[in-house]
């Protein structure tokens, strides 16, 4: 296991362009399909949570507030990370 995480991280040193472009794209790619979860109230995604614990996600959102505001908040999560990956995208495309 140590040997592939090294090996990771040595790709990812040498090819700081195409990582950042990878990463980039990703989120482009989870900001939409957070909001189609939101449009089309994906189960999975918005379900509230059934018990307390101590790490934040859209189910305790749910839990708490609402499945219809965290379905609001997903959709806005999701235009934010939009608009951060295309704008990183674009420097990473734009660079070189």
């Amino acid at each position: 296991m140590k040997d592939s995480t090294d090996k990771i991280a040595s790709w990812m040193q040498q090819n700081p362009g195409l990582f950042g472009k990878m990463v980039s794209l990703s989120f482009v790619v989870l900001g939409i399909l957070i909001i189609i979860g939101a449009f089309r109230d994906w189960d999975w995604l918005y379900k509230p949570d059934d018990s307390y614990h101590n790490r934040w996600t859209i189910g305790q959102v749910s839990r708490y507030a609402g499945r219809t505001t965290a379905r609001v908040i997903g959709f806005i999560g999701g235009l934010l990370l939009i608009i951060a990956g295309t704008v990183w995208s674009y420097k990473s495309f734009t660079k070189g």
